[in-house]
């Protein structure tokens, strides 16, 4: 059976009343006949009951107390006033002896009755005599129906006392992998992980519990030692960097250069200033998978893309690219850090404008929705093929041959995003533009 997205004490609870369900329902086609056999049994065994009482009343009082032997009338008969029980005494033709039970008709003043009947005959001074006991079907009929309904109210309550046990239970035991669930979840960085034991007799949430403990020491370990690498690393080569390029400058300002050496030069110092580059990305996303940024400023977002916006629009206008905005009046207020939402709309909208084609068109809007701000930042650019989508944030990814970026600026979006707990959602087609699309957390 497949089962919604949901949780284990949740399908737990499904199955249970589920099970209940399909007990009521088979319930319901088993409980009349059933109801229905053992109303016969019983109307059976108070008719045999009945039969053996008057076998006693003819043993001590003879048949004469129900029938005048010296009348024409060798008969007896008797039944209560509605009709539910009789009982008839006579002569018998028959001269064999038998008892049974059979369901059948009489006819009751002139009536035609149904009714369960226990027919046998007796020997009393050389004489046949048939007694006949009877029990109204409709009163069988009624009976069937009061213990059907008791039968039936009685089951719903004992499976309601079970399905409120069962949740009981259930809640009772998963309580402890909720609390270790809960703690994966609000645990964002390894070195807040908390390790205190969760109270549990269950075994296998002890052996889950030591597990996951046992693997979030070693992520923290190898967390910090990669912490440690970057920072260590960054540094070694930021120094050679800054050395080679101030000894570029002196030498460019001291030395005559011909052309063509002023050319390499200045090509030697691109290439310096895309590591610096690389090295700070790789410095800010090690900062940012740290923690190390306070979160906790109450940011406008449109007011951060229209700086944004002042700081980038000359490479707009260098390729002649429109930009149109469309950011109403109503404020967005988020609790984040200035610096990284920044960086965050910087590296999405020069992107906009590396990729969009000269005289082509930027489209920036926000707006809300289902009590959420989005922020839309649109391109009729190269766009991005549908097989490279799932992988665009991932590091040192590039998918546009022969530019100058390391694959980090989409990472780095990415991290800010996740920090800020806004979803990110993209859109492309090849040769038709990409559309970058934030959820902000709801107001």
């Amino acid at each position: 059976m497949i089962f919604p997205n949901m949780k284990l004490k949740n399908q737990l609870a499904l199955i249970n009343t589920l099970s209940k369900i399909l007990i009521i329902l088979i319930a319901v086609f088993i409980l009349p006949l059933l109801v229905r056999k053992i109303s016969i049994n019983e109307t059976d065994n108070q008719l045999t009951d009945k039969l053996d009482q008057i076998y006693e009343i003819l043993e001590d009082d003879g048949v004469e107390v129900f029938i005048d032997i010296e009348s024409d009338i060798l008969g007896y008969g008797s039944y209560n006033i509605l009709k539910e029980e009789y009982v008839s005494i006579e002569v018998s033709t028959d001269t064999l002896l038998y008892e049974y039970i059979e369901t059948t008709q009489r006819i009751i003043d002139d009536e035609i009755l149904n009714y369960r009947v226990i027919s046998a005959t007796f020997e009393y001074d050389s004489v046949i005599y048939l007694v006949e006991i009877g029990h109204s079907i409709s009163s069988i009929i009624n009976f069937e129906k009061e213990l059907r309904e008791f039968a039936f109210y009685l089951l719903i309550l004992l499976l309601t006392l079970t399905i409120i046990l069962d949740l009981s239970i259930v809640q009772i035991l998963l309580r402890p992998f909720e609390q270790i669930i809960q703690k994966l979840k609000t645990n964002h960085h390894p070195s807040s992980f908390d390790y205190t034991k969760v109270k549990s007799s269950t075994s296998d949430f002890k052996y889950l519990e030591d597990s996951i403990h046992q693997l979030m020491k070693k992520i923290e370990i190898a967390f910090n030692e990669e912490r440690e690498y970057i920072g260590n690393i960054s540094h070694e080569i930021l120094t050679p960097i800054s050395i080679i390029r101030s000894k570029l400058d002196n030498f460019s300002e001291n030395t005559t250069l011909i052309h063509e050496n002023s050319l390499k030069i200045h090509e030697v110092k691109i290439t310096l200033g895309r590591l610096t580059k690389l090295v700070r990305s790789l410095l800010l996303l090690s900062r940012i998978e740290n923690n190390e940024y306070l979160v906790n400023k109450n940011l406008n977002i449109n007011q951060h893309i229209k700086i944004v916006l002042e700081e980038i629009n000359e490479r707009f206008e260098v390729k002649g690219i429109s930009v149109s905005t469309d950011l109403p009046a109503s404020e967005y207020i988020l609790k984040g850090n200035a610096e990284l939402i920044h960086i965050l709309f910087f590296n999405l909208l020069n992107n906009a404008a590396k990729y969009t084609n000269e005289d082509g068109c930027v489209i920036i809007k926000s707006y809300e929705r289902y009590n959420q701000h989005i922020v839309e930042i649109s391109d009729d650019g190269v766009g991005i093929a549908k097989d490279h989508l799932p992988r665009i944030f991932s590091r040192f990814k590039k998918f546009q041959k022969g530019n100058n970026s390391f694959g980090l600026g989409l990472a780095l979006v990415k991290k800010i995003c996740d920090i800020h707990q806004i979803d990110i959602e993209v859109k492309s087609q090849p040769n038709k533009g990409s559309t970058f699309k934030l959820i902000f957390p709801k107001l």
